[in-house]
């Protein structure tokens, strides 16, 4: 399936120093929203705390709840109110204290029959220490690294080096760009968030091997060869598939934001910026860094010749 009657000849690269700019902007605001929220980022999984998930008897709403516990004597630290789904009257309260979770229970219930007249009971109550909280964020650092440099090797392996570069290039990208935007709006980092990360490397990466399959088929057609007018013919003869999957992807990730209600609403919002940053970083972000690599690596390679013969 087309989106254009023909290829498209769009100068992506021509365009390149706008897109690094921009996407400089994107990651000095990621970074100073990161270190602005210092540890209100994470959440209950990274931070420690205790998350109650209570069920009312009927209909009440988020602000609601968050009233009844700001009004309440007891000072629960940082509080996170979530709807699991609009007619389910389920919610999930995560609080970010230290002590027991039995203890902390038993304040918010006092908190919600204080302030709000609808019956409630407690369906369920998880307690993540402190320290396990930061074993946890270690962890999931761990993970996205190792994530990315097998990917690089990966690369690395079936292409070459200039093209895994520009691969992994991208994902950080991505995932510094979604995490800063992801932050802007006021949510914290958890579990889910992670998962989001990890699937959207994992479709960014997709997307960008293809442009680079299709670059390795034109490099191996001619001995002497322009990578970049190469590599603009193969994102412009690509574009249509690109711009088909990430919409349909889009709208699906979209569509669980809209209706899945508040238990997924950190993954499929993660899922639609990323979707975004991705298929902006594959165009605009991977395949401009293999071009100047490779021209770095053939002035270097010149430099060596000349210094030699001389």
């Amino acid at each position: 399936m087309q989106i254009f009657s023909k290829q498209p000849n769009f100068d992506f690269l021509g365009n390149f120093r706008i897109a690094v700019f921009f996407s400089i902007l994107l990651i000095v605001g990621s970074f100073y929203v990161w270190f602005e929220r210092g540890d209100q980022k994470y959440g209950v999984d990274y931070s420690g705390g205790t998350e109650v998930v209570v069920k009312f008897s009927g209909s009440t709403s988020s602000s609601d709840i968050r009233k009844a516990l700001s009004a309440s004597a007891e000072n629960f630290g940082s509080v996170v109110v979530q709807a699991f789904e609009a007619t389910s009257n389920e919610y999930s309260i995560r609080v970010g204290q230290s002590e027991k979770s039995a203890e902390v229970r038993r304040h918010i219930e006092e908190a919600l029959k204080k302030q709000i007249s609808v019956d409630f009971e407690v369906l369920k109550t998880d307690y993540v220490g402190p320290t396990i909280g930061k074993e946890l964020r270690k962890k999931a650092l761990i993970a996205v690294i190792v994530g990315l440099l097998g990917i690089l090797v990966y690369i690395s392996i079936r292409f070459e080096f200039a093209f895994a570069l520009g691969a992994v290039v991208a994902l950080f990208h991505d995932v510094i760009v979604c995490t800063g935007l992801y932050l802007m709006t006021g949510r914290e980092i958890s579990a889910s968030t992670l998962a989001a990360a990890l699937t959207i490397v994992g479709y960014s990466v997709n997307d960008t091997i293809i442009i680079f399959d299709r670059c390795r088929e034109e490099i191996l057609k001619t001995q002497k060869y322009d990578l970049v007018a190469i590599m603009n013919k193969s994102v412009n003869s690509t574009l249509s598939r690109t711009i088909i999957t990430s919409l349909l992807t889009f709208f699906s990730a979209l569509t669980l934001l809209l209706f899945g209600g508040g238990a997924i609403a950190d993954l499929s919002l993660y899922l639609v910026i990323g979707i975004v940053a991705g298929t902006y970083s594959t165009i605009f972000i991977a395949s401009p860094v293999v071009v100047v690599w490779e021209k770095y690596m053939i002035a270097k390679k010149k430099k060596v010749h000349g210094t030699v013969k001389a």
